[in-house]
């Protein structure tokens, strides 16, 4: 019981050390206060998209000549059929589906016939989806001009909680990647980490600190930009989810971190290598749905689960048990970083220099 205790004081002092040293660390304070300033500015304001795939939810009778046009005409729409439009327009405001229509062809009118629900998170996907779908339904409907169909939110998202996804990934990964990297790094080549491995200090307690001390900054900084984008108003569940998720990345990507720092032989190769790999990692989770191929790729990075787990907690509405995938996955990719770090600990013939 006495080792246990003294293990995790010296874990304890390990981690409060690190975090004397990260507010002397330019680079660290960069790394917290860009990403925090710039989420406040884009909070005000709705960030461009790139458009992508759309997917459409139809009910109502008499639908099954407007699913065949739709499907038959234009290859970036696909169709998922629902019987009450209540429960597409659920689908939309959970983000399952990018709309929803509804024909009742009794309607007098034709303006009156269509009821349609738009994922209105994004600004300028919105209108661009609004004409695609006016085009379609004219064509459909062999008018040279579509008529005024009626358009509508399928719920209401502020502009400052939309883009909050985004900067928390970027901000997760910077931290992990770059930050942790970069400060086992530096005790290596400071010979730091040589002094501390002579006393009563081991690597796994070093590896532990290292991780809190990364999983530390993240918590601080993911309530410090949702203070700022006021998403603590969202309920204690969809909370207590953003915290799990938050946490669980922040393994993953200081174990991604760690791993560049051991494989690695000073501080500056350790910093070239998480730059290098930083971009292609972050890219592919904020381009994910722009086309099938992209859509695939994302699958085998971190910070596509990461992207897609925080966008459906805290922007969109509805049941959130599609939740598991990307949070299974982010336990996974957490498991086999640590498993490498063990098991190049166990074999290595020396960590320092």
């Amino acid at each position: 019981m006495s080792n246990v205790k003294e293990g995790l004081k010296i874990i304890f002092l390990l981690i409060k050390k690190d975090l004397k040293e990260s507010l002397k660390n330019r680079t660290a304070i960069m790394i917290i206060l860009l990403p925090l300033f710039a989420s406040l500015m884009f909070s005000l304001v709705s960030s461009e998209q790139l458009v992508r795939n759309f997917e459409l939810g139809i009910s109502g009778r008499e639908t099954d000549q407007l699913v065949n046009f739709i499907e038959q005409n234009f290859r970036n729409f696909s169709i998922q059929e629902f019987k009450e439009i209540e429960a597409g327009k659920s689908a939309t405001a959970a983000g399952s589906i990018d709309a929803a229509i509804y024909y009742d062809a009794e309607a007098e009118q034709l303006e009156d016939s269509y009821q349609i629900f738009l994922d209105s998170r994004d600004t300028v996907n919105f209108f661009i989806l609004r004409e695609n779908i006016a085009d379609l339904l004219a064509d459909y409907h062999e008018l040279e001009q579509g008529p005024d169909f009626n358009f509508q939110p399928a719920a209401d998202f502020k502009v400052s909680s939309s883009i909050l996804p985004v900067w928390l990934t970027v901000t997760i990964t910077m931290i992990g990647l770059m930050l942790i990297s970069a400060s086992l790094s530096e005790e290596k080549d400071n010979k730091t980490l040589a002094a501390l491995l002579v006393t009563k200090v081991n690597i796994y307690q070093i590896i532990i600190a290292k991780t809190f001390f990364a999983w530390i900054l993240t918590i601080i900084t993911s309530v410090l930009m949702g203070s700022l984008n006021g998403v603590l108003g969202i309920g204690i569940k969809r909370l207590l989810l953003s915290l799990l998720i938050v946490s669980t990345a922040s393994f993953v990507f200081s174990g991604l971190g760690l791993i560049i720092s051991l494989f690695t032989k000073s501080q500056s190769s350790a910093r070239s290598i998480s730059t290098v790999i930083y971009f292609p990692i972050i890219f592919p989770a904020l381009v994910a749905d722009v086309s099938p191929l992209t859509q695939k790729l994302a699958l085998f990075f971190p910070t596509h689960y990461l992207y897609q787990a925080l966008d459906k907690v805290l922007v969109y509405q509805g049941q959130h048990s599609n939740l598991y995938v990307e949070i299974l996955a982010l336990i996974l990719f957490a498991i086999i970083f640590y498993l490498i770090i063990f098991i190049y600990i166990r074999k290595a013939d020396s960590l320092v220099e």
